[in-house]
């Protein structure tokens, strides 16, 4: 009796490290942005959980669209990046396992172009989008709109000091 009891309990082992491991392996793939809305940031690729900690993006899209009042006022020229930013982070699995968050500054202007209209209606800021709980772009890891470049954007060139721009 003993040695059933001992191979249940190790089949349900195995089961359950297998689940686990489907699990984890698919937290470590980029997957492409199913957020109609997000598709025209210029990223293409997230990876769930995300920053607010949903698991998939079916999840993540039913609290995006709480927004879509607000975004059809465009009260502010940074709530979509910031909300993408927050629900479908950019994918950079090589670069950092953690999803990066969008940078306080974006937060804010966010927060100030929006939170003005939200009062008429009696609503607050949510506390989800905390602006004080984002890095500052000088003291830690954050996008911003300004901070990312389209691989179709033309080559932006900046020379400091007495150099000359030579290219044709």
């Amino acid at each position: 009796m003993a040695t059933v009891s001992m191979v249940i309990v190790c089949l349900c082992l195995l089961k359950s490290l297998r689940v686990t491991s489907a699990f984890v392996h698919r937290l470590d793939k980029c997957e492409p942005i199913d957020i109609p809305r997000c598709r025209s940031m210029p990223y293409n690729m997230t990876r769930m959980p995300n920053l607010l900690h949903h698991s998939t993006q079916e999840n993540s899209r039913l609290s995006f669209d709480q927004f879509h009042m607000l975004l059809d006022q465009n009260c502010s020229d940074v709530l979509l990046f910031l909300l993408c930013a927050m629900y479908v982070p950019i994918c950079t699995v090589a670069f950092q396992p953690d999803p990066i968050p969008p940078c306080r500054g974006v937060c804010e202007r966010a927060r100030a172009g929006c939170e003005p209209l939200m009062n008429v209606y009696n609503v607050s800021w949510p506390e989800a989008l905390s602006c004080a709980k984002l890095p500052r772009y000088e003291r830690g890891v954050c996008v911003s709109p300004e901070a990312i470049v389209s691989p179709n954007a033309p080559a932006k060139r900046e020379y400091h000091g007495t150099a000359q721009d030579f290219s044709f």
